[in-house]
């Protein structure tokens, strides 16, 4: 009886060691699941200026102020009160018919953030406000 129990206390103490080192484990350390899971919920932050650079400009110009293929938007015509900022939403999203300048048809541009439009949005507003056209408050 004596072997049999020392191998019960044995098991008890090995179960009650592995209990205590799993509890010493980096389990409080992300994994790198948990570190992309983190990253992948974090906001993007936009830089306008960039974004208007790197999606706008090559039609409307690096200041805005339109080229042979687009229109300026350094113009009283897209001030707030005619084209309010969800216009700018809109036609990035679903693109706009020609109605002010004989430039052609602007198609929607793909894959832009709703947040990365607002960044643009403030940025063509600086431009505007800078010109002493009416863009609202500042972002």
């Amino acid at each position: 009886m004596t072997i049999t129990r020392f191998v019960a206390i044995l098991i008890m103490c090995i179960a009650a060691t592995m209990i205590l080192f799993a509890g010493c484990s980096s389990a409080n350390e992300p994994t790198a699941t948990q570190s992309t899971a983190k990253l992948e919920n974090t906001p993007t932050v936009y830089d306008g200026e960039e974004s208007f650079q790197n999606r706008c400009a090559v039609c409307h110009g690096e200041l805005a102020s339109g080229t042979a293929t687009g229109p300026p938007l350094v113009n009283r015509l897209y001030e707030i009160g005619h084209h309010p900022n969800f216009s700018f939403h809109n036609a990035v999203n679903n693109g706009v018919t020609a109605h002010h300048w004989n430039f052609g048809d602007m198609p929607p541009i793909p894959n832009v953030a709703p947040e990365e439009i607002d960044a643009i949005i403030c940025h063509v507003r600086d431009l505007q406000r800078a010109e002493g056209i009416a863009a609202g408050d500042p972002c």
